[in-house]
């Protein structure tokens, strides 16, 4: 594996092995971090925020949990 920063961002090449599951969950990581890095929001925001979430995930998929 090699990383390499270049004018655009950051390069990151590997072989064609790796679990391409655990590495989109490294990505997507990488970019809720860089969002959360220019967030300008507050605690309370984005405790409501995810409290939002929360509540339209569950009405999405309480049929696959609830019988």
């Amino acid at each position: 594996m090699t990383i390499e920063r270049t004018e655009q961002g950051i390069l990151i090449k590997t072989t064609a092995q790796i679990n391409l599951k655990a590495l989109q969950r490294i990505i997507d990581f990488c970019n809720v971090s860089e969002i959360s890095a220019r967030a300008q929001g507050t605690q309370e925001q984005a405790d409501e925020l995810a409290s939002q979430v929360n509540k339209k995930w569950w009405s999405e998929n309480k049929h696959r949990f609830v019988k």
